[in-house]
């Protein structure tokens, strides 16, 4: 292989990891689902069959990412950014309203959530503006057009109402400016003007207020918890160190809502014990570990940009989900990446997970051709 060229082999160990989660959440979406569905929609496969469906969509993301060539998605960021925006403000209007909220476009038995959608896009879109204004992030000009467009999509998403998701893209897009350059007086600066939005939208709904009252009475009294919290802390304690065994989770007999999606990590808690959930967590520190190595050795800096963004988006997420479960944060509707049940969630992280695997297949000084 000549000096510079792209190489065929790609990192393996994120792939593996990304498997190993991929099957793990599978195996837990079944273990968790399987009675719930069986009871309200005597259907006791419906999730897992679901589920199955989106993995096979999501590995066909992951195999056509990992061969497409990531830069030539910053000829893409613009349009996708004006498509994103879009769609975020049509599915306030005409998308399907579940649990008082209007998130999801409904396709027959098929469901898709813009706002998944939009994480991806706006990484894009700051690793090609980083990458192409990386000599002008040292004064508020520089910075205001990413700020504009992360604020853009926060607004938009926070208005399904959804305040998970417009926190992590806030997280991700200060982190992103920090490290392309941004000086920490400004980084500072954005943090203090976040805070009172944050407080506003929590004002805004009062059922994110009484989320924080029971949050707090929590660490006096476990007691003084949310039923979900309580539930969820319950099944994470009786586990043991080694689980009541795979499928014997008491917790999801009705007990603990959403043990399938948002509040799984206390289902693996239960049947897996501290070894499992030790064992999850550890998987996402590799996670973490070869996205990281990835951007350190990518090609260009759109690419070791974007491969930062995704690394973050998705470690991040999964930090505050089982955060979560530990009653550690406020309770927040987040999924756990690759593991809860998913549709639009699981086939966008394996098709980011792709375009990370692309990234690592180019070494430092690779030409693009």
């Amino acid at each position: 292989m000549a000096r510079g060229a792209p190489s065929d082999s790609f990192d393996y160990v994120l792939l593996f990891v990304t498997a190993i989660l991929t099957v793990i959440g599978t195996v837990m979406v079944f273990s968790s689902s399987v009675i719930m569905a069986d009871v309200r929609w005597q259907a006791p496969y419906l999730f897992v069959t679901k589920h199955v469906i989106w993995v096979l969509v999501g590995a066909a993301a992951l195999f056509f990412f990992s061969n497409f060539k990531y830069y030539r998605l910053q000829d893409f960021a613009k349009p996708a950014v004006f498509a994103i925006v879009i769609l975020l403000i049509l599915v306030l209007f005409v998308g399907s309203a579940k649990g008082g909220a209007r998130r999801w476009f409904s396709l027959g038995p098929l469901s898709f959530q813009p706002s998944e959608l939009a994480k991806l896009v706006l990484i894009i879109a700051l690793a090609d503006y980083l990458d192409r204004k990386k000599s002008k992030l040292k004064n508020w000009a520089g910075i205001a057009p990413p700020l504009i467009l992360v604020g853009l999509f926060s607004f938009l998403v926070a208005m399904e109402p959804d305040l998970g998701t417009p926190l992590i893209m806030v997280i991700v897009g200060i982190l992103l400016l920090f490290v392309g350059g941004t000086s920490v007086k400004y980084i500072l600066a954005l943090g203090a003007a976040v805070l009172p939005l944050v407080a506003f939208e929590i004002i805004r709904k009062p059922y994110r207020i009484q989320r924080i009252r029971d949050f707090l009475g929590s660490w006096g009294d476990i007691n003084s918890g949310s039923y979900q919290l309580n539930q969820s802390l319950l099944a994470l304690g009786s586990g043991g160190f080694f689980g009541k065994g795979l499928a014997q989770s008491q917790m999801k007999l009705l007990y603990l809502p959403e043990p399938h999606t948002d509040f799984i990590f206390p289902i693996i808690g239960e049947e897996l014990g501290f070894a499992g959930t030790v064992f999850v967590i550890l998987l996402f520190v590799f996670f973490a570990w070869r996205g990281w190595n990835i951007s350190r050795k990518s090609a260009d800096y759109f690419g070791s940009l974007l491969a930062l963004g995704i690394t973050l988006m998705i470690s991040v997420q999964a930090v505050m989900n089982m955060a979560v479960s530990c009653g550690l944060v406020p309770t927040k509707g987040l999924p756990l990446p690759f593991v809860s049940f998913g549709g639009t969630a699981l086939v966008l992280n394996l098709a980011s997970v792709g375009i990370l695997l692309n990234i690592s297949k180019r070494p430092r000084n690779a030409s693009r051709k």
